[in-house]
């Protein structure tokens, strides 16, 4: 748990602002040019996850695995931050020698879609970087230069910049500026700290070790690849298909389901390296309650927002304006989808980091291929509704199947009757609030506030009895210990 308190401030820090961020944006440039924001997004998010070749992930567990070797390995980062910007820069090159054209034409009909994609993926290499030099950080067990570049110093940067260009009466071009530029300031933050903390030894370059990691990155890549696509899939069918507005609206509910994940994903940034090394040691039980006590805590923290977000969560309209009114079935399906993902993503590293990342990748290739059939087939019938429940059952099919080979491979249970008690007591007491302050709900903003505050304060309240141990409680103090300080200065 060593950093988690950072992690979770930083992530929270960063989850908040772009949440405001995201509110803001939609109140000033409406569901359509939203919607097309976010094909962009998709886009450069997707191009992303292929342009580190596998090595964000690698990272983790060759630097994690041999701590002996550490100052070599270092020295090896240098080549693999270089090949990989150098890859990087080539998607944004051919989009301004005529690729984005051809897109807007052909793919995403929106005005001015080719020059939001080009401008957009200016921030590619820059993001690439970032990626590696994260993979890097995490597999030395010292995530905090990373989280600060990319969950402070980025989001910060963006709104302030933002900002800054809606004051001059700049819209659209307001949030795509700020975008990539929030990504070149935080990669050269993260670049400066790099040169400080990334220092390896003066030996030369070990040509053998190289090939081993290029051999096994790609199947790791190909594993977030799918991931990645697998999450966009919805939203790039759903583009191609329907309208802006409908991406919009549907980027707006995904907005929201994003904060499931708002503490729980602070407590896997390290967790790669430690089972890549549990495993090295043959420690099965200890790679089992290390899988099984990070999937517990993440439910207990992600639980509870994913109950307020199933009932409460098509109310966004009250927030971001009528353009996004949308349909109560959407919400639910995606930030169960949401809540799957957060809970059970982390389990992959069972696969990825103990020399079975192929089957890891073929699992997730195959939930790609599903993905797709799915979004081909509902996208078009059901529009939003059919993206959300292509979605679900992509990332359900996953999960279930992954549980299943880990379970036989390694004969581990990383899943316990908690999990299941602790996501049942969160949607039964949201629902019965729901229902008991049905005959006197108005729909308002400050009544749904009201409502969801009371449901958060009776399940934390039964979950504090009943849920939580007392090393869980040891925890939760010391993940708000940054906070301590705030709270005597109130007083």
């Amino acid at each position: 748990m060593k950093g988690a308190p950072l992690n979770a401030a930083a992530m929270m820090y960063a989850k908040v602002v772009g949440f405001a961020a995201g509110i803001v944006i939609a109140r000033v440039i409406g569901a359509t040019q939203y919607g097309m924001i976010n094909v962009a997004r998709s886009v450069l998010e997707s191009c992303s996850i292929v342009s580190p070749l596998g090595l964000d992930v690698a990272m983790q567990r060759h630097l994690g695995s041999a701590s002996e070797h550490l100052a070599a390995r270092l020295r090896q980062l240098r080549f693999f931050r270089l090949v990989t910007f150098g890859l990087a820069v080539i998607p944004p090159l051919l989009a301004a020698t005529g690729l984005s054209s051809y897109v807007e034409e052909t793919i995403y009909r929106y005005p001015d879609f080719a020059d939001v994609l080009l401008a957009t993926l200016i921030a590619l290499p820059f993001a690439t970087d970032i990626a590696v030099l994260g993979g890097a950080y995490r597999g030395v067990l010292n995530p905090a230069p990373f989280m600060l570049a990319n969950f402070v110093v980025q989001p910060t940067v963006r709104f302030i910049i933002m900002g800054l260009l809606f004051v001059l009466g700049y819209r659209l071009w307001a949030v795509v500026v700020a975008t990539s530029a929030s990504y070149v300031i935080s990669w050269a933050v993260l670049a400066i700290l790099a040169r400080r903390d990334m220092t390896g030894s003066d030996d030369r370059l070990d040509w053998t070790e190289i090939r081993s990691v290029l051999l096994y990155a790609p199947y790791l890549g190909a594993s977030l690849v799918f991931v990645v696509w697998i999450r966009s899939a919805d939203s790039l069918f759903l583009g191609y298909f329907g309208s802006a507005r409908d991406v919009g609206q549907y980027a707006a509910i995904l907005m929201i389901a994003q904060l499931i994940g708002l503490v729980g994903e602070a407590l896997g940034q390290t967790l790669g390296p430690r089972v890549a090394l549990r495993y090295r040691n043959n420690d099965f039980p200890g790679m089992e309650h290390l899988l099984a006590e990070n999937i517990r805590r993440m439910t207990l923290l992600s639980a509870p927002i994913f109950a307020a977000i199933l009932f409460w969560g098509d109310r966004i309209d009250l927030v971001l304006g009528p353009t996004f009114e949308v349909d109560a079935r959407v919400v639910a399906l995606v930030s169960a989808r949401i809540f799957l993902q957060t809970i059970f993503g982390y389990s992959g590293f069972a696969l990825s980091m103990t020399g079975w990342h192929a089957r890891e990748t073929m699992l997730l290739g195959c939930g790609f291929l599903l993905s797709v059939i799915l979004c081909g087939v509902l996208v078009p019938m059901f529009g939003q509704l059919g993206a959300a429940l292509a979605s679900f059952a992509t990332m359900s099919t996953i999960n279930v199947v992954r549980y299943a080979v880990v379970l036989r491979m390694f004969r581990i249970r990383i899943i316990g009757v908690s999990v299941a008690a602790t996501t049942v007591l969160a949607v039964m007491t949201a629902g019965a609030v729901w229902l008991l302050l049905q005959p006197v709900d108005h729909r308002t903003l400050a009544f749904t506030v009201a409502e969801a505050a009371v449901f958060l304060v009776l399940f934390g309240g039964t979950a504090w009895r009943l849920l939580i141990t007392d090393q869980d409680r040891d925890y939760i103090f010391a993940l708000f210990g940054p906070f301590r300080g705030l709270v005597r200065i109130v007083r």
